[in-house]
């Protein structure tokens, strides 16, 4: 074993220095003082850099840091088309067409050579270099999910990923019994090759699709999210005692008396917040109970590492694939009527403006009065309460009415400083006893949503304030100003609508995007702007660095309020807890060690954030698919939402369901594609297809595999997007509750 061997960090420094930026095995042993019998892990150390894509050798034994040569390292993301994007750290994305994909499938880390520009074709966006990949670093998956058959003799699965461009061929005795057309899980024993075959066995046999559940199961296996915990982890849950101890009170302030309530969605089992106000004599104190899950969930836990790993509950229709066991989730975690259990508590004093001031936070024990819903507490404020509600609820009524009040007045105060409220159209998939899809509506958001909200919102900011004042390592939400390119462009299209987005793009503030919003209220296109006025903001991610949270205009902002389903919410009431429990932050000498932590912990949290939104969208995706399977032929009132070169991108108006309108079944015109305008215009007959236009269209065909609708051109004429008041509106926001319960804000 060697003594010293030199870290990583000094190998790359010193083939960063100027003159030394190719140096051969010997050059950097001599320059690093490696001792000749430690030569030989020398080597390894070098081929561990050079697997990580940090180091290349470029010829022999000679070595460059990557970013001297002409090659890169990163993720690839392949298209259902066969070619992919190398996507870099720092740099411009590289372009990887099929034929340089090298047997890399979707979500692996290469190694890509730049190799020439990409040519810029008739109707391309903006020049890409071009490439292809060397090898693979990483793999991303070892199993796919796919469609077993047989052909000439030979065992296959078809993956129903589109992303991924190969067959996986299934050794002999190898098929797990599986049947022709058999949805199955195949582990990968060779990966693809340059023929885009890949080989394997069959693991698992899932059923036929088309029957109840088949559909998120796939979608499960091709987004890597596991069905089921663990055994050590549910026996480490299921060694919790079914109720509150005695000895768990101890410390904590007594709220049982209160007249506390949840209000949730009708179908909502987990209930992870609960609230109370109390009218004061300069205005109001809010009480938001969060369940103490950190009580329960300790670091250096299979419990911990589980929740960890899963960072987030993920929510599909008619499933929910929780973060913790349901022993936690459903159970001693959750906030149900009538029973004792345990919070961390955030009690509020806000002004009569709405203006929150002091700020205490406690370890507290509470026993729920009610288990709401949000449809029971929205008719309780809007209509008279009954002699029956009055029997039932009581001295609650009047709490109702109070939590009204306040919650206009947080959210008068939110505007006034320029917050951001996407009133964007959602789906419902509504489903039968069998799990089967029996129709897609809009879904509900009522008073009592809103009302959540901005209790939630609240509460987040001040526990955000609270960390950051106090020099308390932590994970924030983070959401930064827009991208200016991007700007530019949506303020071309708002232009052809006649709005105008006023402001350097440079530090546009968030109340340009409000004052848009305000403007489009109720008008035809309101559907279409919202969605890309939303489409136009950075992603919202976490980070142990506090930069505030631009859509809704707070300087300090973080998730403390659904640690049940999401981890950065756990790490937030740890680090709270440890605040409270000794008055004093994290010693100075340990804060660095414990933010580099954060910094790995938020970004694995907001990768599984993007994963689960990704399987979210697939499965409704897939459901409506099946929705739409027998309506072929059938024609449907719908506007554009997309303009490209080979056809339109058309949303049904009343089953939010996007399909593509291929540009050769537009008519005997050839039509031109003028991004700039956003429209397709046929060149003899100077018809015009632009974004928003209202359109008749007619379903006219489905593809399962690529989860695409194809749609044609129905019998009516195109309705022009500013012929104002002339289009029928879609269904108002739908704030989905599943949403609101997995808010991505």
């Amino acid at each position: 074993m060697p003594e010293v061997l030199p870290r990583d960090s000094e190998v790359l420094d010193r083939l960063r220095e100027k003159g030394s930026r190719i140096l051969s095995f010997s050059e950097l042993a001599r320059k690093l003082h490696v001792a000749d019998n430690d030569e030989e892990a020398f080597r390894e150390l070098l081929g561990s850099l050079e697997r990580r894509g940090e180091i290349v050798r470029v010829r022999g034994e000679k070595y460059s840091a990557i970013e001297f040569t002409n090659q890169v390292s990163g993720r690839i993301t392949v298209r259902p088309e066969g070619f992919g994007f190398v996507l870099v750290d720092g740099g411009p994305d590289l372009f990887i067409p099929r034929a340089g994909m090298g047997g890399a499938m979707d979500g692996d880390t290469v190694l890509a050579r730049e190799e020439r520009p990409r040519s810029r074709g008739r109707n391309a966006g903006d020049e890409r270099i071009a490439g292809a990949v060397v090898r693979v670093l990483d793999r991303a998956r070892e199993r796919v999910v796919g469609r077993f058959e047989k052909a000439g003799g030979r065992a296959e699965v078809l993956p129903y990923d589109p992303r991924i461009d190969a067959v996986v061929r299934i050794a002999d005795g190898k098929s797990h019994g599986a049947r022709e057309g058999e949805i199955v899980e195949a582990r990968l024993t060779a990966f693809p090759d340059s023929r885009r075959v890949a080989h394997g066995v069959v693991e698992e046999r899932i059923g036929f699709l088309g029957e109840p559940g088949v559909d998120i199961e796939i979608v499960l296996r091709s987004h890597g999210l596991p069905p089921r915990f663990p055994e050590p982890v549910v026996a480490e849950a299921e060694r919790f005692p079914p109720r509150v101890r005695t000895e768990d009170l101890l410390g904590r302030r007594d709220f049982r008396s209160h007249r506390i309530v949840t209000i949730d969605g009708e179908t909502a089992k987990d209930f992870d917040d609960a609230v109370e106000v109390v009218r004061t004599d300069a205005g109001y104190r809010l009480g938001v109970h969060i369940a103490d899950v950190s009580h329960y969930v300790r670091e250096v836990t299979a419990l911990d590492d589980e929740a960890r790993s899963r960072g987030t509950s993920v929510y599909f229709p008619g499933r929910v694939l929780p973060m913790l066991p349901e022993r936690l989730s459903n159970g001693l975690c959750s906030l149900n009527p009538g029973v004792d259990r345990l919070v961390l508590s955030a009690l509020l004093e806000i002004d009569r403006k709405g203006k929150v001031g002091s700020a205490e936070f406690v370890k507290g024990v509470i026993r729920s009065s009610e288990r709401m819903t949000y449809t029971e507490v929205a008719r309780l404020l809007e209509t008279r309460p009954s002699p029956a509600d009055r029997d039932r609820y009581g001295p609650l009524l009047e709490n109702f009415r109070e939590m009204g009040e306040l919650a206009s007045l947080l959210r008068q105060r939110r505007d006034a400083r320029g917050s951001i409220d996407f009133d964007l159209p959602d789906a419902d998939v509504v489903l039968d006893d069998a799990g089967l899809v029996v129709g897609i509506v809009p879904e509900s958001r009522n008073v009592a949503h809103r009302l959540i909200e901005e209790f939630m919102l609240a509460a987040n900011e001040a526990v955000a304030k609270r960390l950051l004042f106090a020099k308390q390592p932590a994970i924030y939400r983070v959401h930064d100003r827009p991208d200016p390119d991007r700007l530019t462009d949506l303020r071309e299209v708002l232009e052809s609508f006649g709005y105008e987005l006023k402001g350097d793009l440079e530090e546009l503030p968030s109340s340009a995007f409000q004052k848009i919003l305000k403007a489009i209220e109720g008008k035809p296109e309101e559907r279409l702007l919202s969605d890309l006025l939303l489409r136009a903001q950075r992603k919202a991610v976490y980070s142990p660095e506090c930069r505030g949270h631009y859509a809704l205009a707070a300087p300090y902002y973080c998730h403390f309020t659904s640690p049940i389903r999401r981890y950065p919410d756990l790490v937030v009431h740890r680090q709270l807890s440890g605040l409270l429990a000794t008055g004093r932050p994290v010693a100075p000498k340990d804060f660095d060690a414990v933010n580099e932590r954060f910094v790995e912990v938020a970004s694995h949290c907001s990768e599984r954030e993007r994963r689960a939104e990704a399987a979210e969208r697939e499965s409704l995706l897939w459901k409506k698919i099946v929705f739409m399977k027998d309506k072929i032929g059938r024609e449907f009132d719908a506007y554009v939402t997309g303009v490209t070169a080979f056809g339109l991108f058309v949303t049904l108006r009343d089953f939010f369901v996007e399909g593509l309108l291929p540009v050769s079944s537009l008519g005997d015109d050839f039509y031109v594609y003028e991004q700039k305008q956003h429209r397709l215009r046929g060149r003899s007959s100077s018809r015009i297809f632009r974004l928003g236009d209202g359109i008749r269209v007619q379903l006219k065909g489905i593809d399962e595999v690529r989860r695409r609708l194809d749609f044609r051109l129905g019998g009516t004429e195109v309705i022009r997007a500013e012929a104002r008041g002339r289009l029928r509106r879609g269904p108002s926001r739908t704030a989905p509750e599943p949403r609101r319960r997995g808010a991505r804000r």
